[in-house]
């Protein structure tokens, strides 16, 4: 049978951009689910092999996002069933949680492009990465941290599960639109507006080869074959 990797978004943009194309690229029947539309937006447990669950304006420390708590359910089964997940920054918060990690607020939000320190870089390139983040997880009891910055802690993994603070799915397209609505807002800088944007190349990619490291480590790791 055909290996299934469910993808959770929050919103129009928290999308999986690159990843989805490198899990179909490996046989993997893909889905997308919208996890902010509550449990009508989940997939059922059983419908899936591989979770991955992206990032979230949300904080997963606010009582009053009336979605999160469906999805920390999904999660906890996941983990609970042996299913591998895959947390991307508000993902890696919630995951590890799950494990019995915790999640607090940053001294000072990392916004911009970040090189990290990696104690594998077979599986966790060290980059440079978009990071855009006001909260950090603190490791779950047992994980390796693998890794770090001068911020706050960039990866871990726990038995199949890898949570990483970046966002290693990003195009310029995602990232332009994150930038605009942070504009709108009033909420960011030119001058980092500027340097997210001037990160990516000519053809607007994000960073693809060092994500598909990612990726196929997180597949290698979880022992599931597409």
């Amino acid at each position: 049978m055909t290996a299934r990797v469910a993808f959770l978004q929050h919103s129009e943009w928290d999308v999986p951009g690159m990843l989805t194309g490198m899990a179909e690229a490996r046989g993997f029947v893909v889905g997308t689910f919208r996890a902010d539309r509550g449990a009508a937006g989940l997939p059922a447990a059983g419908e899936f092999d591989l979770l991955v669950v992206m990032g979230s304006e949300a904080s997963v420390n606010d009582p009053m996002v009336p979605w999160i708590g469906d999805e920390r359910r999904l999660v906890v089964d996941s983990v609970n069933a042996g299913r591998p997940v895959l947390g991307v920054c508000f993902g890696a918060q919630l995951l590890a949680q799950v494990l019995g990690g915790e999640v607090t607020r940053l001294r000072r939000r990392e916004i911009g492009w970040r090189l990290v320190d990696s104690d594998d870089p077979d599986r966790i390139p060290p980059g440079p990465w978009v990071s855009w983040h006001e909260d950090q997880f603190g490791p779950p009891p047992g994980a390796d941290v693998v890794a770090r910055s001068g911020s706050c802690l960039q990866a871990f993994e726990s038995g199949p599960h890898t949570g990483v603070q970046f966002h290693p799915e990003v195009d310029r397209d995602i990232v332009g639109h994150w930038v605009a609505d942070a504009r709108a807002r009033g909420t960011i800088g030119h001058a980092v507006a500027d340097e997210l944007l001037g990160g990516f190349g000519p053809a607007g990619n994000g960073p693809e080869e060092q994500t598909a490291r990612l990726f196929d480590g997180f597949v290698e790791r979880s022992g599931v074959v597409g």
